[in-house]
């Protein structure tokens, strides 16, 4: 039934994740369901994210003055930029979501896109917003792991990927195919969550913080920013360049976490701050009890005001970023 279907992907979103974290690390079932933990963790919170991000659901550097949206759209932007996009070439959006970057960024460079994506629902909605944007001519999706894409090698010439490594079981494995999909000289520019060098794995608070981020976000085994580089590197990459963009980038007066800690107040953004989400989560309560909405809504929102708090809380200590970028490319040789 309808009615039961967020409920049985949350029921599975926490089943896969308990069964996964009681596997080792590199047990080839915990590397194989990590996949659908991912895709059903998606089905769970998909329609939350559209309503409170819109179609994009990446972090970005912020200005003052500047809200949420259109830091995200200067932030797409900047990544064609970074590599260089235009008309003719063929380019991979690596987890692309409901495909808002897509957009942005082939609106804006005339490239072609292909979105990678294991969640049929984000699949079916990024294929509607590119027909709406006048771009199914030029971008297409394709349902697959990223872990194991079927296409050939060197087909794509270029490749961005915004927050979605993070929830791979092996970076490096992961890099390793993407890698392969490159062409020779092809570079890719990944934005991606990490801890950085503040985070101290001996200190409870942060181990804590760590582990409710990934729980609730099915980001296994986060890495810090070296480890992470490391992993592209020994998957082939040479790496151009690399900085946490929210230090180097961002502004103090306007974190990252802004959007979800109750400085970012506006109608649209209500979803995503503290009242509003206690709010959301009384109201879904209300309305699942009266069979309005699907069982599961308030327990969906109740995790994810779970995993905004832990967020915000590792923001403040400064121990985690969600937008590490490496900018990077396949060897001319292979």
């Amino acid at each position: 039934m309808a009615q039961d279907r967020l409920h049985n992907a949350l029921a599975d979103f926490h089943r896969l994740g308990d069964e996964v974290r009681e596997r080792p690390h590199d047990d080839p079932y915990r590397v194989r369901e990590q996949t659908r933990l991912v895709s059903r963790f998606y089905d769970v919170v998909t329609r939350f994210y559209e309503f409170g991000w819109g179609a994009t659901f990446h972090f970005s550097p912020r200005r003052p003055g500047e809200n949420l949206q259109a830091s995200q759209r200067r932030h797409d932007v900047a990544v064609g930029r970074l590599l260089r996009l235009r008309p003719g070439m063929r380019v991979a959006d690596v987890g692309c979501g409901v495909g808002g970057p897509l957009v942005n960024i082939a609106a804006a460079t005339g490239t072609s896109i292909t979105g990678i994506n294991f969640n049929t629902r984000q699949v079916e909605r990024g294929r509607l917003r590119a027909r709406r944007a006048g771009l199914e001519s030029t971008c297409d999706f394709l349902y697959a792991d990223y872990m194991d894409v079927p296409l050939p090698e060197g087909t794509f010439d270029a490749m961005y990927s915004f927050e979605a490594i993070c929830h791979a079981p092996d970076k490096e494995r992961a890099f390793r195919e993407l890698h392969r999909l490159l062409k020779p000289g092809g570079e890719a520019a990944i934005v991606d969550w990490c801890l950085t060098d503040r985070f101290d794995a001996a200190d409870p608070v942060h181990g804590d913080l760590r582990a409710r981020i990934e729980k609730t976000n099915a980001t296994p085994d986060l890495p810090t920013c070296a480890e992470y580089l490391a992993a592209m590197k020994s998957a082939g990459f040479e790496v151009i360049d690399a900085l946490d963009q929210q230090e180097e980038l961002g502004n103090p007066e306007t974190p990252w976490y802004m959007a979800l800690e109750g400085r970012d107040l506006s109608l649209s953004s209500l979803a995503r701050i503290p009242a509003g989400r206690a709010l959301t989560a009384f109201v879904t309560r209300m309305l699942e009890n009266v069979r309005v909405l699907p069982r599961g809504t308030s327990e969906t929102a109740r995790f994810l005001n779970v995993a905004a708090d832990a967020l915000v809380e590792a923001g403040k200590r400064r121990i985690f970023t969600p937008s590490f970028l490496v900018h990077a490319k396949r060897h001319e040789t292979g």
